[in-house]
């Protein structure tokens, strides 16, 4: 569900990488007392307005956005600005001129929050004192000693470990989303990577009070069940017109990996390559690193979308592919992850690593199957990932929450 950065990972703090900070060491003092500056300075000034909750501080497929929409009182701040979104948020951090200023700002802004919201949704595997390396230990601990709720809602390899990762692919014998991470970077086959994973798990099992994840195809170092993750896609956004199926044109494959080596790119342009060399016919769009605005207009045309072949769960891709009406051929099943819910061997074609080929010559010479497959994909997503249903599931569990946070001491 999130693509392969780990902005957390800083050389400094992790020893993740070769550089060195000039700051190494420093940072995290200046993080620290900038925070408890802050909280002091606008608990004096009462900032307004006052929430419920701020959902960020990063990006990840549009859900910082997502959540922010469906609960009543909540704000979105990211700490950068992502290319391939145009949503409103309610705050991005300005470009920092030097590494002082970015240091010195988020913890400026978190003190102003911390003043006027209950609660924190995290996302994207990052904090608001993003030099400490502790998985956010001091900042969940800081939050929770001053009376705030901490939600952290993880989309991929902020939580995966690799190494558990491999155990779970020879154990299965399958491949997973992690088998090829560290093909793109060294930094996955990393100690100091294994280390922030087991930090960040640690971190949020002593302080959050609510954990969503998806437990098998984000395998990490939590050690208990969490909360099943939730796909949180517009009502509005889901199709009832089928109508490219009925035109008789040349089919239109499209293929939009967010991370090509993870995700399968390869297998796919292998079976295309495969397919065109047999005779087959058809249009293939292939989107690496596009607008979301780009991959959405392609879906709207496409009639099968080949989604990520090693994931276990369909990504938040995935349920845009079949809100949108396309056949849609990916790896999720239900079988092997509890969170997909049930129906998905209907809703779209479960399609191994190995399969790919196979399963698109089958499609190809089957088009009068195409739009009972795609709208019994886009039913599942009506049923299970639209926001007016797991909008409800999620406010629901948030206002379950107790108001009486326990004390915790963290030098505040």
């Amino acid at each position: 569900m999130q693509r392969p950065s780990e902005r957390s990972c800083r050389p400094s703090a992790t020893g993740c990488g070769d550089g060195m900070s000039i700051f190494a060491g420093v940072d995290p003092a200046v993080q620290k007392l900038v925070l408890r500056a802050s909280a002091a300075w606008h608990r004096l000034r009462r900032p307004g307005p006052e929430i419920d909750w701020v959902v960020g501080p990063a990006e990840i497929a549009g859900l910082v956005h997502a959540i922010s929409e469906v609960l009543p009182s909540a704000e979105s701040v990211l700490l950068d600005g992502h290319p391939f979104y145009d949503h409103k948020y309610d705050w991005v951090a300005p470009r920092a001129r030097t590494h002082l200023a970015r240091i010195v700002r988020s913890p400026w802004k978190l003190g102003e929050l911390l003043n006027r919201t209950s609660g924190f949704v995290y996302l994207g595997g990052i904090t608001f004192l993003d030099t400490l390396g502790d998985g956010g230990e001091f900042e969940f601990s800081y939050l929770r000693a001053h009376g705030k709720r901490v939600v952290c809602y993880f989309t991929g390899n902020d939580i995966r470990s690799p190494r558990l990762s491999a155990e779970r692919e020879a154990h299965t014998g399958e491949p997973n989303l992690a088998t090829y991470l560290s093909e793109t970077s060294s930094l996955y086959a990393s100690e100091g990577y294994e280390t922030l994973k087991r930090a960040i798990a640690r971190s949020a099992e002593e302080h959050a009070n609510l954990i969503f994840n998806a437990d098998a195809g984000q395998v990490g170092y939590l050690s208990r069940p969490s909360e099943a993750f939730l796909y949180f896609h517009p009502d509005d956004e889901i199709t009832d017109d089928f109508s490219r199926y009925r035109a008789g044109v040349t089919p239109v494959i499209v293929h939009a990996p967010s991370s090509p080596i993870v995700k399968g790119t390869q297998l796919v342009r292998a079976a295309i390559a495969e397919l065109r060399a047999e005779g087959y016919q058809f249009e293939y769009v292939e989107l690496v690193r596009q607008s979301h605005a780009e991959v959405l207009a392609s879906l709207g045309r496409a009639h099968i979308v080949l989604n990520q072949f090693y994931s276990e769960v369909p990504g938040v891709f995935g349920v845009e592919a079949l809100a949108a009406g396309c056949v849609v051929m990916m790896r999720a099943d239900e079988v092997d992850e509890p969170i997909v819910a049930a129906g998905s061997a209907d809703a779209w074609v479960v399609t191994r690593h190995h399969q790919v080929t196979k399963h698109l010559r089958a499609l190809l010479d089957n088009p009068e199957s195409w739009e009972s497959q795609a709208r019994a994909g886009s039913e599942w997503v009506r049923k299970h990932a639209a926001m007016s249903i797991t909008g409800k599931v999620f406010r629901d569990k948030l206002e379950r929450l107790s108001d009486d946070v326990a004390e915790r001491s963290a030098g505040a």
